[in-house]
């Protein structure tokens, strides 16, 4: 076994093992060298420029998922207290056919904590009325 030389790869000293080019150290002064050097430092611009586009668009992603979320979360709410108001009058309903009424009153306190909920309001106290006969 031969010893190792410093800024040489295998016994040989071929190419092959460091990816086709070689491996031996370059004078600092050479040609060679600063070609090297300078596709080197292109190569790192143009690395940290991607990595930097990456991380800008997946922040942008976060950034858009985050308001999906919100709108979905205040469409939560916004159902479930729909849902809320509808089993109270089911309940109501139910009750009216044991002689239990739902006055006006109480249909608007079920219905006032929400301005988006003003059409189904008017609408749920229109289905509360008794027929006209």
């Amino acid at each position: 076994m031969t010893p190792k030389v410093e800024g040489l790869s295998g016994e040989s000293g071929d190419d092959s093992s460091s990816g086709g080019s070689s491996s031996r150290r370059l004078a600092k002064n050479t040609d060679e060298y600063r070609r090297r050097r300078e596709r080197n430092n292109q190569a790192v611009k143009k690395s940290r420029q991607k990595s930097k586009l990456k991380t800008q668009q997946m922040m942008e992603r976060v950034t858009q998922l985050k308001g999906e979320n919100e709108e979905l979360e205040e469409n939560i709410k916004i159902l479930t207290k729909e849902l809320s108001v509808l089993k109270d009058l089911y309940v109501a309903h139910a009750g009216n056919a044991h002689g239990v009424r739902l006055c006006e009153a109480e249909l608007s306190r079920m219905l006032c904590d929400d301005s988006e909920m003003d059409e189904a309001a008017a609408l749920l106290m229109g289905l509360s009325q008794p027929p006209p006969p």
